[in-house]
């Protein structure tokens, strides 16, 4: 943790540490000019030695700027003149999708579920009209607040892997930029492809998934073996482990996940048009025959990327603290 809390980062008063990882650490922060409660977001500094690393900390900041919609968290401050990288994100009184999951006994009730699932479907209409791919949901990166409707607003947030539209790709060669969350990961992800917002489609399908049945529709020992299952294996059913949840319902979360993205919806909107209407939905006019496997040799590919990069961060820090604890010695 490279803050305290009571450390101040510019006008910043650090509260507390709200989550760490290899490429950043948040923080429950107060503006001591405003009063206000804000998140700042703080890279890692020894990432920035990779310049794609550095590009994609700086499309994050300009994909944040841009975002105004009430499913997204919003950045507050676009200021330039700081002491060190970071930004400032709006603060969510709540908690993440994960930990409201939990609060329920067994999966969530289905019609919570469809509520949130439309609200996410509507948060990724508007980041798809901005040309904006978030490549990377799932329950951590989603925001539940408080009060403001029966079942929460629900918020996306961390764009640490977004993309926007037409922006060149971002190349650094121990990590591809395709790689997301395996449980959640679309397949042409897995493949090594930059993916699209039917990739976004995907993911939201998988979170339904899990949200009416209490789990992923593939598990495995290992990420491989999740990855392969997206690549390889049909869902099993909804309604085989809840036979209250209606044909449509199903219908549309299973056409979300299709393996080949030109059998999914083809826009979020489509995919909110059919959730608006299920009532009137016929499950028989959906083509959910199983659909032919992909190649599995890019999952390997990807996780081998994935684990070296953690290994390369582990490195680096151990060869941090070497070098403080020779300094140490020889100024002794």
């Amino acid at each position: 943790m490279r803050h305290a809390p009571g450390d101040r980062v510019d006008r910043y008063e650090i509260l507390e540490l709200l989550g760490e990882g290899a490429y950043a650490e948040t923080y429950k922060a107060r503006d001591t000019t405003t009063g206000q409660t804000v998140v700042l977001k703080s890279p890692n500094p020894l990432l920035f030695a990779d310049p794609a690393l550095h590009q994609r900390f700086l499309r994050e900041t300009e994909i944040a700027s841009h975002l105004d919609h009430p499913g997204v968290q919003r950045s507050l401050d676009p200021g330039s003149t700081r002491s060190e990288p970071y930004l400032v994100l709006e603060y969510v009184d709540g908690r993440n999708l994960r930990r409201a999951m939990r609060e329920y006994e067994g999966p969530v009730p289905v019609d919570v579920a469809v509520d949130w699932g439309r609200q996410l479907a509507e948060a990724l209409a508007y980041l798809h009209r901005q040309g904006i791919v978030h490549r990377d949901l799932k329950p951590e990166n989603i925001l539940v607040t408080d009060g403001e409707s029966a079942n929460g607003r629900l918020k996306i947030a961390d764009f640490g892997t977004a993309m926007l539209t037409g922006a060149r790709r971002l190349t650094w060669r121990h990590l591809s930029e395709s790689l997301g969350t395996p449980d959640y990961m679309s397949p042409e992800q897995i493949q090594g492809n930059r993916g699209d917002d039917r990739s976004d489609i995907y993911a939201w399908g998988v979170l339904l998934y899990e949200l009416l049945t209490g789990r992923v529709p593939f598990e495995g020992d290992n990420w491989l073996a999740v990855m392969a299952g997206h690549l390889r294996r049909t869902p099993t059913p909804i309604r085989r482990f809840r036979p209250e949840v209606r044909l449509a319902l199903e219908a549309v979360v299973l056409t979300a996940m299709r393996r080949y993205p030109e059998h999914r919806y083809p826009s979020a909107d489509a995919l909110l048009a059919d959730l608006s209407r299920l009532d009137s939905l016929d499950p028989a006019a959906f083509d959910l025959s199983p659909e032919e496997p992909m190649g599995g040799m890019a999952a390997a590919e990807s996780a081998r990327r994935l684990w070296m990069f953690v290994a390369l961060i582990a490195l680096g820090f151990i060869a941090v603290v070497a070098v403080i604890i020779t300094l140490s010695v020889v100024l002794r």
